[in-house]
């Protein structure tokens, strides 16, 4: 059936590198933003939502250019308990967006705080819950950055709280006190498909990064598709594609990214259009 479009620490050591998750500096602090589209619209949830709009932006061009219509947006972040479950139950699709570093307990590692950037238990908390209702409802859901590595954490998986440290370079720009977005290149190492939107074996470009973290031990539940620069896995998706037809992490930024591309907006075309069980 188609939807019509359907969770601390600033230690030392990352306070001196000014790194803080993969969001961008600039898009820091959550937004009570107002909903988008009229009553009839489709929901689309964020995790969260950050001054520059760029999710919502950059879907409901999609939306607009496919003709499928008004999306309106919601913000899990924030709600209470009884609105959160309301508005997932009527979502449509769910995008789990970029921003601070997941808490290292989440994955058995607490000791690397000291090696994070900001983190906000109460971020895990609702995405891991975000997860569980994605998992429910067989709800289409794009994970970005964070939003990977979320999932990846979900399933059992772990990640590098710093890639640097692990050998892997070229993730992220910047300097302290000046960070920026880096291009890098991005490869699909294993093809897949998506109702008319092909992932090709090889396509390969530069697509916008801004990550010091990433996966370390891939879960069971995902398979891996992508990489970027030193073989870093970049791309996931669920392997019960019955259950949950899609549900994909990417650890770059489409929404920031060059459009017109299966990496860039077929990624989001792909999540308006997906179909559930």
């Amino acid at each position: 059936m188609n939807a019509a479009v359907r969770f601390a620490c600033l230690g030392f050591y990352a306070a001196a590198l000014m790194w803080a998750g993969c969001a961008s500096p600039d898009l820091s602090k959550p937004v009570k933003a107002p909903l988008i589209g009229a009553s009839d619209s489709t929901t689309v949830v964020l995790s969260k939502f950050y001054n520059s709009q760029n999710y919502r932006k950059w879907l409901g061009r999609l939306a607009q250019s496919e003709g499928l219509g008004p999306l309106r947006f919601v913000q899990a972040y924030g709600a209470d308990s009884a609105v959160f479950e309301q508005e997932v139950l009527r979502a449509g699709a769910v995008v789990l967006t970029g921003g601070e570093d997941i808490h290292p307990a989440r994955y058995g590692q607490a000791e690397d705080t000291i090696r994070c950037g900001r983190i906000d238990v109460e971020r895990d908390r609702v995405e891991h819950l975000l997860l569980d209702r994605v998992l429910e409802l067989g709800l289409p859901c794009l994970g970005v950055c964070r939003g990977l590595q979320v999932m990846n954490v979900h399933g059992g998986g772990s990640l590098h709280a710093h890639l640097p440290d692990a050998g892997y370079a070229g993730h992220r720009g910047g300097s302290p006190g000046q960070t920026r977005d880096t291009l890098h290149e991005v490869r699909i190492t294993h093809p897949w498909l998506s109702g008319r939107v092909e992932f090709t074996e090889g396509e390969a470009g530069p697509f916008v990064s801004h990550h010091h973290q990433g996966i370390d031990r891939l879960s069971d539940q995902y398979w891996a598709w992508a990489e970027g620069p030193e073989g870093l896995t970049e791309g996931i998706r669920h392997r019960d594609t019955l259950k949950v037809p899609f549900l994909v992490g990417v650890q770059w930024h489409p929404e920031r990214s060059r459009s017109g591309e299966p990496l860039s907006d077929g990624l989001g075309v792909a999540l308006l259009k997906a179909d559930t069980p």
